[in-house]
């Protein structure tokens, strides 16, 4: 992918990730097993909006968010096995974008946010597996 192609992969992606965090958080909420995966979806939540303003100024990108329109998933289960491989996905480019820059100090910020993904992912998974017994 070109260094355009990437930031808007991330940029899209995030916002994405807060919309179907929102719309997973309230739904699954309410389930006794969901209560865990709602409050992190929550934190979540929070944590993207304000990465998207720190990307729009690391990478000069437009990153007004545009909430999607977004259907709740079919179980807390698909719900999370969903976020897991976006957080998969988010580090690959995050990776990508790390190495596709030039600044020192960019490239750090990107190292840490390919971090945090995969941080994500090993909390989810950890979810699913409370999920399973």
């Amino acid at each position: 992918m070109t260094l355009k192609e990437l930031v808007r992969a991330a940029i899209c992606g995030e916002m994405e990730d807060i919309s179907a965090c929102e719309v997973d958080a309230a739904a699954f909420g309410r389930v006794p097993a969901g209560e865990k995966a709602a409050a992190l979806y929550d934190s979540l939540v929070e944590e993207k909006k304000s990465r998207l303003l720190e990307l729009g100024r690391i990478l000069k990108e437009g990153t007004g968010f545009r909430k999607r329109s977004i259907e709740v998933s079919r179980s807390l289960e698909a719900s999370l096995r969903a976020r897991a491989v976006r957080a998969e996905k988010a580090s690959l480019i995050y990776t990508d974008l790390m190495r596709a820059l030039n600044k020192p100090e960019f490239k750090e910020a990107m190292k840490a946010l390919a971090l945090r993904e995969r941080a994500i992912g090993a909390e989810i998974k950890a979810l699913r597996e409370g999920l399973k017994k």
